[in-house]
């Protein structure tokens, strides 16, 4: 069911699409779009106009005459072009950003083409997300290079006097080369920009030539054979008092796979500290001192590891609080899921008047959980939602859901789930309830391009109600969705 390297969505539906490309000629036929090059081409170009497109973007021959012959076959084995048939007479071609040190041509049309179709300046106003990212610290060889307060991330890069003009383009502003200009201070170049806590990745265009951050020690492929830059804005900071003869002190962490070498904390006036960015969630940390592994005395919460040890633990975010009603003749109560491992020995439940309960700081997201009630697994009787069957099932939980699938379906249907690109195509899915003559399921989606399928009685199914589907492999087609 995953989608296949040609990707054809159609789109006809949508009302009035032939008179949005219409206005496209091929002098404005580029734009940048969530860090691709956009091309909207209207096959009713006459040949006069196809060969300026031709000459504009740098196309050889055949691949023109395939396009205008509606010959879209010719481009399912294109690495560099993507094609989407969105009208009886429009499509359009996107290629991400190439990102080379030679500056070349795609920079060079970049720049022409929409210098007219880009007026933004700056993101005020817009919504920026932050990349995926469990946790992240910075690492810059100057402290100046990069200062983040008060939702502003301000870069700095040293040097380049002659530039004639320098730019910033991320994942914060859809990779744009100009709409994020570079002040020039005498000593580099400078810009500030609101920007979210969380993990952003990131380049410089100096006259052109795509350039990743010197200062900047994190880095990491960009899919072109270079690398983009990546900055932490960071929201929490983590501090040990005293130790002012310690030579190193080393934070690690269940958000660091418990790294004992790659997080230094940097020696202050009071102790030790270490700025960074942490997901919503729960976190276990240790520090350790000149080799000597100490949990933070100023933090009075800890919990056991499994192992017979106690770790520090701090909350991010929102409270969720798991609930098993009644047990009272039970000894111990414990919770694991997918959100801490699975780790069995971890998380215990208090018991109450009516049963057990743990808050737990959660992240948005889906979620599986079971209860280990005197050493036996449950699953939660409180929640009719769940994965798998027999003895691997699970209880299911959707934590801050921001979209509703639905699907109405005849009376005699039984069972409907849903699978997708979100949870790898599991051929369980994911349960949808039924709620009078609807089935719903709500999940938390980073903002993003999703593919999905229904599963209806055990027949993997479109949603009929979605008018946006492309081809898969096994020529059955995927709904697709957009969250924004």
């Amino acid at each position: 069911m995953r989608k296949a390297s040609f990707i054809l969505v159609v789109l006809l539906s949508l009302l009035g699409v032939n008179d949005l490309f219409s206005q496209h000629t091929p002098d404005k036929a580029g734009s940048l779009s969530g860090g691709k090059f956009v091309l909207k081409i209207d096959l009713n170009w006459d040949k006069q106009q196809q060969r300026k497109f031709a000459e504009l973007y740098d196309l050889d021959s055949a691949f023109v005459r395939h396009l205008f012959q509606r010959d879209f076959s010719y481009f399912s084995g294109n690495d560099d072009w993507q094609l989407n048939v969105v009208g009886k007479d429009n499509v359009e071609l996107s290629s991400k950003i190439e990102a080379d040190n030679e500056g070349a041509a795609r920079s060079k049309i970049l720049a022409e083409t929409y210098e007219v179709s880009d007026k933004t300046n700056g993101l005020e106003g817009s919504s920026v997300h932050p990349v995926a990212s469990v946790f992240g610290a910075n690492q810059f060889t100057f402290e100046q290079a990069f200062r983040y307060n008060k939702g502003r991330g301000c870069f700095f890069l040293l040097g380049y006097e002659s530039a004639r003009k320098v730019t910033i383009a991320g994942s914060f502003n859809q990779w744009s080369t100009i709409a994020s200009p570079m002040e020039f201070t005498g000593k580099g170049w400078f810009i500030c920009i609101p920007l979210p806590p969380g993990k952003h990745t990131y380049k410089f265009i100096v006259d052109g030539r795509w350039l990743h951050d010197p200062a900047n020690k994190n880095k990491e492929r960009d899919g072109h054979n270079d690398y983009n830059s990546v900055i932490y804005c960071t929201n929490y900071e983590f501090r040990l008092k005293g130790f002012p003869k310690a030579g190193t002190v080393v934070l690690t962490g269940s958000f660091n796979n418990w790294n004992t070498k790659s997080l230094k904390m940097e020696k202050t006036s009071t102790g030790w500290s270490l700025p960074v960015y942490l997901r919503e969630g729960t976190h276990t940390y240790k520090f350790i001192v000149d080799g000597k592994w100490i949990n933070d005395p100023e933090n009075e919460l800890v919990r056991p590891d499994g192992n017979g040890n106690l770790n520090s633990s701090i909350g991010i975010g929102d409270v969720y609080v798991f609930k098993l009603e009644g047990h009272a003749e039970a000894q111990e109560v414990k919770l694991a899921g997918s959100f801490n491992s699975w780790n069995p020995n971890e998380l215990i439940m208090e018991k109450t008047a009516d049963g057990w309960v743990l808050p737990y700081h959660l992240a948005p997201g889906y979620y599986e959980y079971k209860f280990l009630v005197d050493g036996h697994w449950i699953t939660d009787p409180g929640n009719k939602q769940t994965v798998g069957s027999g003895e691997f099932a699970n209880s299911f939980l959707s934590f801050k859901p921001n979209y509703t699938f639905r699907f109405k379906a005849s009376p005699d249907v039984k069972q409907v789930r849903l699978s997708g690109s979100f949870n790898n195509w599991s051929g369980e899915g994911y349960p949808m309830i039924k709620v009078d003559d609807e089935w719903q399921c709500s999940l938390y989606l980073q903002p993003g391009r999703y593919a999905y399928k229904l599963i209806v009685d055990g027949k993997w199914t479109l949603d009929e109600a979605n008018p946006l589907w492309e081809e898969n492999e096994v020529g059955t087609g995927n709904s697709v969705l957009w969250i924004e």
